[in-house]
């Protein structure tokens, strides 16, 4: 049987990111000449793990203990920043990461020492990006202007393959462990 649903984690871009995203793509498109689909606004992200593929939806059940895992994860909030505009394979227009992208290859590998323990000696390549349109048309690396915010949480997303829906199922905070305060017994 074909794979129908996808959960994998994910940070996603605050209110003012995604309109400069979506401000840059529309002048990316402008300059290059690029057209296709788009990402939509709602659903731009960066995709840390993908938790897996499955053949009929996961449960709740299966969402709670993936999030539970997932919630053993300690880092705190950190900046990240996109200043780079390329072609993938296919036409895929993405944002590359630059400021920031070591933490977001380290929230990476946690994500994937947290959830598949079994794989932490295979180190998959990791590349931040952003999708942010198909096209046939294929555009060389372009720096362009900055666009960043600080990522302040994961989040889990149910994804229907081939139907271009995200649906968020599990939210978790970048944290630290808190310490006890000196003196304080706890």
């Amino acid at each position: 049987m074909r794979p129908t649903d996808r959960l994998f984690f994910a940070v996603r871009p605050d209110a003012e990111a995604v309109e400069a995203i979506c401000s840059a793509r529309r002048k990316l498109c402008e300059k290059a000449g690029l057209a296709g689909p788009e990402i939509p606004p709602d659903q731009l992200h960066v995709t840390l793990w993908r938790v897996g593929d499955y053949v009929v939806p996961p449960t709740s059940e299966d969402i709670y203990a993936i999030v539970r895992q997932a919630g053993t994860i300690e880092m705190p909030p950190f900046r990240v920043s996109f200043g780079c505009a390329q072609s993938l394979s296919r036409g895929t227009l993405v944002l590359s990461a630059g400021r920031g992208s070591a933490d977001l290859e380290t929230l990476s590998t946690r994500l994937r020492d947290a959830l598949n323990p079994a794989s932490a000696e295979r180190k998959r390549a990791f590349r931040p990006h952003m999708t942010l349109m198909r096209s046939d048309k294929i555009l060389p690396e372009r720096r362009i202007r900055a666009t960043g915010w600080t990522v302040r949480e994961i989040v889990l997303v149910h994804s229907l393959l081939g139907k271009a829906t995200h649906r968020p199922v599990g939210r978790l905070p970048l944290r630290t462990r808190q310490l006890p305060l000196p003196g304080f017994d706890f």
